[in-house]
């Protein structure tokens, strides 16, 4: 099996829970506190927004009390079709993860308590704890045709003593449509079948069966707190490729951007995440931090030509 380099950037994962439950409050009245593209994004950051040819595309501002975790979800509708080159993520202490997905508006713009599961059909980034950057190469990139809705999906982790405020963010660069010839979505790859008894070291395997041709521009690897290591295959005809095998850190989770590949209908990717409970309890998989997740989420093109299936891919 042949290893491929890899250029390292920290922070960016594409943390999901489309198929896991609530976690937080019901959803409320829709408030002006998110942003769009042009906007200013607030204070708070861990990186300057508007700079360098960076815009605002959406935000969204929170306060958690010490000690809680819960869930806000950022709305806005755009006007005209959007071409984007690059995507920046502003995570502020407290951002657990964002995830930024796209598809016909199902609430007004705004932001709202909200739960895990609750995304559009097709996601376009995601990030972890702290600032995160990723840009497309050459002739490649995202549509947002106008009218459709960003939904900034924020998860929120206070482990303080203390109230956090803070607003979380995402920039992007634009660019013209002539430019974007392949059209990227990213897709989250692994497993949500987990159960990991106490005191044992326990290997969770999924995959992801390529449903047409398509190539591979990056993997991020995302578990919890007592994930240990994971292993990142792609598993194609024209012969296996090792996409990342590196001990895992919950607290420096990383995306590897990845010199492109090319995979063939019917190739997989496996995803194989290490857990060691150290605790006295079973872990299983859920949203929050106490409970596990075993995803390798990547960047492909091209974009499904049907109706998206969703955000994750188990299969």
């Amino acid at each position: 099996m042949n290893s491929l380099g890899r250029l390292s950037v920290s922070a960016l994962l594409f943390s999901s829970l489309g198929m896991a439950g609530a976690c937080g409050g019901d959803e409320g009245e829709a408030s002006p506190d998110s942003g769009t593209i042009g906007a200013d994004a607030g204070t708070d950051t861990d990186a300057t927004p508007g700079s360098a040819d960076w815009q605002l595309l959406i935000d969204g501002s929170w306060e958690i009390p010490a000690g809680t975790e819960f869930y806000k979800c950022a709305r806005v509708t755009l006007s005209e079709d959007t071409y984007i080159s690059d995507f920046k993520a502003i995570g502020p202490a407290g951002t657990h993860h964002t995830v930024l997905t796209v598809g016909d508006p199902d609430g007004p713009d705004g932001i709202t308590t909200c739960s895990a599961g609750e995304n559009h059909p097709t996601m376009i980034f995601g990030s972890g704890i702290g600032p995160a950057e990723f840009n497309f190469p050459e002739g490649v990139g995202v549509k947002i045709p106008a009218g459709q809705q960003l939904l900034l999906n924020l998860h929120l982790f206070n482990v303080s003593e203390s109230v956090l405020t803070g607003t979380s963010a995402t920039e992007v660069k634009l660019t013209s449509a002539d430019k974007v010839i392949h059209e990227a979505e990213s897709v989250l790859a692994g497993s949500v079948q987990i159960s990991i008894p106490a005191g044992q070291t326990v290997d969770i395997v999924g995959r992801c069966t390529a449903e047409q041709d398509i190539t591979i521009l990056s993997v991020a690897p995302h578990m919890h707190q007592i994930g240990t290591h994971m292993k990142i295959e792609a598993l194609r005809a024209d012969g296996d490729m090792m996409l990342s095998d590196e001990p895992y850190d919950f607290r420096d989770q990383k995306l590897y951007q990845l010199e492109p590949i090319s995979m063939k209908q019917g190739d997989q990717i496996k995803v194989t995440c290490t857990y060691n409970n150290t605790t006295d309890q079973t872990v299983g998989f859920g949203d929050s931090s106490n409970s596990e997740m075993c995803f390798g989420g990547f960047y492909r093109y091209p974009k499904r030509p049907t109706t998206p299936f969703g955000i994750v891919c188990l299969n």
